[in-house]
């Protein structure tokens, strides 16, 4: 059997499910937004009742708009993955997943079986991605992210509350692109390196899984990738 694409295995779920994969770094990107609106009201911030306030709200204000998402999220994801999965099943794919229990799966462990389904799809059915420069904006996302933390941590804990903030929020909202660049770039390298074929649906699970629980491992993620990209095709 041939190489099988996309436009083989046509699927505007496959899509909703990539973009509902991404969902979490894009509502920790309104996090950052909102900490460097807050850290810009000055370095009062913080010192009284009216800065609390405003911390404690843009942290209120995410975390319930975080809670909606996911219960969206949650809802839809089992009709999806249903769809999405019956496309590939009636395509000529050497891989014959069951929708039904993709969709009942889907309902009880949602964001697993999303990376489990992308990382399945992109074994059997190669992406397109035609540019070839999201790589620097990995680049970028394993490096400025972490800096920033780290040096807004340091100032907001040495009393400069208002630029902490600021540069904890640019960290933040940094670090947003790097799952849905290393995502795009490792389709790109899968699909025109014979020597290395990353699997997209791991890097974009292992990116969104380090962006959760802190995105300073990035540098490790980022430079690694990069490396491997380096040898296989000889660009960076």
């Amino acid at each position: 059997m041939g190489m099988v694409t996309v436009n083989d295995v046509d699927s505007r779920s496959y899509r909703a499910v990539e973009i509902l994969l991404l969902l979490p770094t894009l509502l920790f990107g309104f996090l950052g937004l909102g900490l460097i609106v807050v850290g810009i009201g000055g370095e009062s911030v913080g010192t009284g009742p009216l800065g609390m306030a405003s911390i404690f709200g843009t942290f209120g204000v995410w975390y319930l708009g975080g809670i909606v998402v996911a219960l969206i999220s949650w809802l839809v994801t089992p009709v999806f993955l249903y769809f999405d999965t019956k496309k590939v099943q009636e395509a000529d794919v050497d891989w014959d997943p069951n929708p039904v229990l993709y969709a009942v799966a889907g309902f009880f462990l949602g964001y697993l079986m999303k990376l489990h389904h992308l990382y399945k799809r992109h074994q059997y059915v190669v992406d397109w991605v035609d540019r070839d420069w999201w790589w620097t904006v990995v680049a970028i996302g394993a490096v400025l992210p972490p800096v920033c933390l780290v040096l807004g941590g340091v100032l907001a804990s040495s009393g400069s509350i208002g630029i902490g903030l600021v540069l904890i929020g640019v960290g933040i909202l940094t670090a947003v692109p790097f799952s849905v660049a290393i995502y795009r770039d490792a389709t790109y390298v899968r699909l025109h390196s014979g020597a290395w074929q990353p699997n997209p649906g791991s890097y974009v699970g292992f990116s969104v899984f380090f962006f959760l629980f802190g995105p300073v491992v990035y540098p490790i993620l980022g430079c690694y990738y990069l490396f491997r990209r380096h040898r296989a095709i000889g660009t960076l």
